[in-house]
């Protein structure tokens, strides 16, 4: 093989591996619906956090607790506070290999106040949440 095929051949390589690597590279755009009861009408915090493995025995306040830690969790990819009667919209990069849960800190939580989320990611998550807990979670593939 000439030089000139070479470097031919490298580019295309290249080109390759940057297209592959935009490729894979995904994001999850997540909206949450409130109303104007959502929290008897106060403001409640969201927490995005990765996970190894799926457990249903996390406890409320533990949650709560990883939030405010300082240092921060390194579990803890996002935390925003949400206000009743708005639609907030986040992005999550799905470049992480671990499954992820969204967390929603009520003042009297009800017994949706998570939604736990496996890889792959949906493309589109919308949540309605109502007064004291998650009503309506929307997955769209993709």
């Amino acid at each position: 093989m000439d030089r000139a095929s070479r470097v031919l051949a490298w580019y295309g390589l290249a080109a390759t591996l940057a297209l592959g690597a935009v490729g894979c590279a995904s994001t999850t755009r997540i909206y949450v619906n409130s109303t104007g009861q959502t929290n008897d009408g106060n403001t409640l915090y969201m927490m995005i956090r990765t996970v190894d493995k799926m457990t249903a025995t996390e406890r409320y306040q533990e949650m709560v607790g990883k939030m405010f830690m300082d240092p921060a969790d390194p579990s803890v990819a996002v935390t925003k506070p949400i206000f009743p009667g708005n639609i907030e919209s986040i992005n999550i990069d799905d470049g992480d290999k671990k499954d992820i849960v969204l967390y929603f800190f009520f003042t009297q939580p009800g017994s949706n106040w998570r939604v736990p989320l496996r890889k792959p990611l949906p493309a589109e998550i919308h949540i309605d949440l109502g007064r004291h807990q998650v009503e309506r979670v929307q997955v769209r593939r993709r």
